[in-house]
C-alpha cells in the first residue's frame, strides 16, 4: 500500500478507530474511579555493622551484605504480626506482607520500606513501626550471643565477693586480738590479696565482654520516617484512562488491518489494474433506486456527478475505439446484482446524448430487465428475432431518450446459449450494426451461466462491471473465463462505489462538482474534509 492508501484507509475506518478508542477509555476511567484508593508511605532505613573492620573497602561489603539480609528479614512473620499487634490492627501478617515493598538502594547501606493502605495513616504508621520491631528483634537476638558469658562472669564476681568478705572479716577480727598470732594475720592479709586480684580480674573480663557486645550490634535505623500522602498510587484514573485510551485506538487499527485483509472485495480501480492487468474505465457511485426511473440517472438528472462519471466512462471507450472501430459493445458482470443493467441503460443514454445512433439490447434471457427500466413492451425481441430467421425494424422499440431505440430479450427460450452462439445470432448482431452507431447488450453474469462468455467472441469487445462488493477472486475467474476464448476486454468499470472514498478523477470532479453548486461549507470556503480529499487526489496524480 501506498501513503495515499494509508490516507483514504484511516479516514474511510476513523470513526471505528476513534469509537475503540473512546470505549476502552471511558471503560478504564468508570473502573478506575469504582476501585478503592491505595495510598503508599515510605521510611528509609540506614545500616550500620557493629565490628568496624581497619580496611573501609572490606567494612562497605560487609555493610552492603548485611543491608541485603536485613531486606528479606524486615518481612518476617514474626516481626509483621508484632506490629500490627502493636498498632492494635485488625489484618493478617500474610496481606501484610503483600502490602509491603523492601527495596535495597543501589550501593549504599539505605533500604526503603514502603507499605501500601486503603488508609494512608496506617500506611504511615506500619512503615515506621516494622522497622522499629524488627530493631528491636535484631538486638535481642545479638545479645543472646553474649549472654551465657556474662552470666557466667556474673556467677563468679557474685561468688569472689563472698569469699573476699569473708576472708577481710578474719582478717579484721585477727587484728583486732590482743595477742595477734603474726603468722595468721599475714594468711588473712595474703588471701583478702589474692581474692581482690580475682575480683579485680573478673570484673575486668565483665568489662571485655560488655565492650565486645556493645561494640559488634548491627544496627538499623530511620533514617527518613515515613509520612502520610495524600495522592493514591492506585488506581491512576488519569494515566490508566489515557493509556487504555492509546490501546483501544491501536487494537481498532490492528483490527482495521484484519479486516483489510481478510476483505478480498474490489476497492478502487488500481485493485483491478494490479490484480487482472484491465484498464479502469471509470467509476460509478452508489444509486438509490426505488422505482424504475432512478435508474436513468443520466437522462433525469444530467448534472449529477454520476452522470458525468458515465460521460467520462464514454470518453475513455472512444479513446480506447481511435486504432480498433468498436461499435458493438458487450457489458457483463461476474455475478448478479452488481448494476450491468444500470450501467448498459446510462452508458447508452450517454453515447446517445453525443449524437450517435445506440441499440440497447437485452441479451439476458433468462431475467430480462430493460424492458421495464425502459417501460416498453418486452414481449417481442432477440429470442424472436434468432428463432423467426428475419429482421424486422419493428422489433426496435423508441425510448424517450433521443437516439436511443432498445431491443428487449423477448420470449425466454428454454436454450438462451445455444441461441446465442448460433449463426443466426451473428446475421442479428451484423443486421444491428446496420441501423446504429453504437450497439449495446446486456447479457447474464459470467460466472453463473455461459452465455456472456459466447457473446464475447460474436462482439467487438466486452465492458466488465465490478462492485465494491465483488470478490477479487470471483472477479478474476470471470475476467479469466473471457481471456480464454480470446476475447477483447476494453477495461472495467467500478460501480456502486461509496461516495465517501477515493477514485482518482471520479472523486476529484464529484468535489469539484458539488463546491461548484454548494460553495464548500456555505461560505466560500472548503471544509477540511475536502481538503483531505483533493489532497488525496493530487497524491493520486503524481503517483
Amino acid at each position: 500500500m501506498e501513503l495515499r492508501e494509508y490516507v483514504s484507509l484511516f479516514l474511510r475506518w476513523l470513526w471505528l478507530i476513534v469509537l475503540g478508542a473512546l470505549v476502552a477509555g471511558a471503560s478504564a476511567f468508570l473502573i478506575s474511579r469504582s476501585q478503592t484508593p491505595i495510598y503508599k508511605s515510605t521510611a528509609v532505613l540506614l545500616v550500620s555493622e557493629g565490628a568496624a573492620d581497619s580496611n573501609e573497602y572490606r567494612s562497605l561489603l560487609v555493610g552492603e551484605q548485611l543491608a541485603q539480609s536485613y531486606v528479606a528479614r524486615l518481612t518476617n512473620y514474626e516481626v509483621l504480626k508484632q506490629a500490627i499487634a502493636n498498632l492494635g490492627l485488625d489484618m493478617e501478617p500474610a496481606t501484610l506482607k503483600a502490602q509491603t515493598q523492601v527495596n535495597l538502594l543501589s550501593d549504599t547501606q539505605l533500604i526503603e520500606l514502603s507499605v501500601s493502605h486503603t488508609n494512608p495513616q496506617i500506611a504511615s504508621d506500619l512503615a515506621n513501626e516494622i522497622p522499629r520491631v524488627f530493631a528491636e528483634r535484631n538486638i535481642n537476638q545479638q545479645l543472646e550471643r553474649f549472654a551465657s558469658s556474662k552470666s557466667n562472669l556474673e556467677t563468679e564476681i557474685a561468688k569472689i565477693e563472698s569469699e573476699l568478705q569473708t576472708a577481710e572479716s578474719i582478717l579484721e577480727s585477727e587484728l583486732q586480738k590482743g595477742e595477734t598470732d603474726q603468722i595468721l594475720v599475714e594468711q588473712a592479709n595474703n588471701n583478702v590479696l589474692r581474692l581482690r586480684d580475682t575480683h579485680s580480674s573478673l570484673v575486668q573480663s565483665y568489662e571485655n565482654v560488655r565492650i565486645a557486645e556493645a561494640s559488634s550490634l548491627n544496627t538499623i535505623v530511620i533514617d527518613e520516617a515515613a509520612r502520610p500522602s495524600n495522592n493514591p498510587v492506585s488506581p491512576r484514573v488519569i494515566s490508566n484512562t489515557l493509556l487504555a485510551t492509546a490501546v483501544g485506538g491501536m487494537l481498532a487499527i490492528g483490527i482495521v488491518f484484519l479486516i483489510e485483509y481478510l476483505d478480498d472485495t474490489i476497492k478502487n480501480p488500481l485493485d483491478i489494474e494490479r490484480e487482472t492487468g484491465l484498464t479502469p474505465l471509470g467509476s460509478i457511485e452508489r444509486m438509490k433506486i426505488n422505482h424504475a426511473v432512478d435508474a436513468l440517472v443520466v437522462a433525469t438528472d444530467p448534472r449529477s456527478p454520476t452522470s458525468e462519471g458515465f460521460r467520462h466512462i464514454r470518453t475513455n471507450i472512444q479513446y480506447i475505439s481511435v486504432d480498433r472501430p468498436l461499435r458493438t459493445l458487450l457489458v457483463t458482470s461476474a455475478n448478479m446484482s452488481e448494476g450491468k443493467s444500470t450501467v448498459s441503460i446510462n452508458l447508452a443514454t450517454s453515447l446517445a446524448q453525443s449524437g450517435k445512433q445506440v441499440i440497447l439490447v437485452d441479451a439476458d434471457m433468462r431475467r430480462p430487465m430493460l424492458h421495464r427500466l425502459l417501460e416498453v413492451d418486452g414481449s417481442r425481441g432477440l429470442a424472436n428475432l434468432i428463432i423467426r430467421g428475419r429482421e424486422d425494424t419493428s422489433f426496435l422499440k423508441g425510448t424517450l431518450i433521443a437516439n436511443l431505440r432498445v431491443l428487449p430479450a423477448g420470449r425466454i427460450p428454454p436454450n438462451p446459449a445455444e441461441l446465442l452462439g448460433s449463426e443466426r445470432m451473428k446475421e442479428v448482431i451484423a443486421w444491428l450494426e446496420q441501423q446504429a452507431d453504437y450497439v449495446i447488450f446486456d447479457s447474464p453474469p459470467l460466472l453463473a451461466v455461459t452465455d456472456g462468455a459466447v457473446l464475447s467472441q460474436v462482439v467487438d469487445t466486452t465492458i466488465m462491471v465490478a462492485s465494491s462488493q465483488t470478490h477479487m477472486p470471483a472477479f478474476i475467474a470471470a475476467a479469466k473465463k473471457i481471456a480464454a476464448l480470446e476475447s477483447h476486454i476494453a477495461g472495467v468499470i467500478l460501480n456502486k462505489v461509496n461516495p465517501r472514498s477515493n477514485h482518482g478523477y471520479y472523486y476529484y470532479y464529484r468535489t469539484e462538482y458539488r463546491a461548484d453548486r454548494d460553495d464548500g461549507d456555505g461560505n466560500g470556503r472548503k471544509t477540511l474534509k475536502e481538503i483531505v480529499q483533493h489532497a488525496l487526489y493530487f497524491l493520486n496524480i503524481l503517483h
